[in-house]
């Protein structure tokens, strides 16, 4: 399995590149990858574009593959749909494979939650999309079979993932996990002050 990662938004809210910022000894980025890598993922691709360009350092870094866009996206399915060319180009799929799109301002994600969500996704035949519940709350990431791909090309351009996601209500896998942590993401500055001030040592506690 693959996680795509996909990072070209403009952080309009946080008003300031969030994804390079710091959280422990480590940036955003680096820990959502970081978290990846130990829940097993091997591969794990973040997409970049031209106005987050010091992003590709630090994916290099983390150990992840980067794939710079020469544009801008207008969005997130835009993003992704890049970054799943990109995949086919370089691995051998079948219907049957699967992909986990992680957002990549997720910085305090639980390893162990991703475990668990993949070995739910891979203990059962009849859903091709898992996606983890804290306490009934749907979170991040979520893991889609390669036969939706098909699907998510095909859906009209004001449409985005989420559109897609929800149509697929019968092929949805939910599995609860126990940490929080698929719930948190990082968009305004007061955001990103509560998570420094909750998580001080977060690279020890790991």
């Amino acid at each position: 399995m693959i996680a795509l990662i996909p990072a070209a938004g403009h952080s309009s809210r946080m008003g300031r590149p969030k994804l390079v910022l710091p959280l422990g000894n480590r940036s955003i980025l680096e820990r959502v990858v970081q978290a990846l890598k130990q829940a097993g993922i091997a591969d794990v691709l973040v997409v970049i574009g031209p106005h987050v360009a010091e992003l590709t350092p630090l994916v290099g870094d983390a150990g992840a593959h980067v794939l710079e866009l020469p544009t801008a996206t207008p969005d997130m399915r835009a993003t992704v749909e890049h970054g799943l060319a990109w995949i086919e180009e370089r691995f051998t799929l079948e219907a049957s494979d699967a992909w986990l799109l992680a957002p990549a301002d997720h910085p305090v994600l639980d390893p162990a939650a991703v475990r668990k969500l993949i070995a739910a996704y891979r203990g059962q035949s009849r859903c091709t999309i898992a996606i983890p519940t804290f306490q009934g709350k749907r979170g991040h990431p979520g893991i889609i079979g390669w036969n939706h791909v098909a699907g998510i090309r095909a859906l009209p351009a004001n449409l985005g993932l989420n559109a897609y996601l929800r149509q697929q209500s019968a092929e949805t896998l939910l599995v609860p996990v126990d940490s929080e942590s698929i719930l948190i993401d990082l968009d305004t500055p007061a955001e990103y002050e509560r998570l420094r001030s909750r998580q001080p040592h977060a690279d020890r506690q790991q």
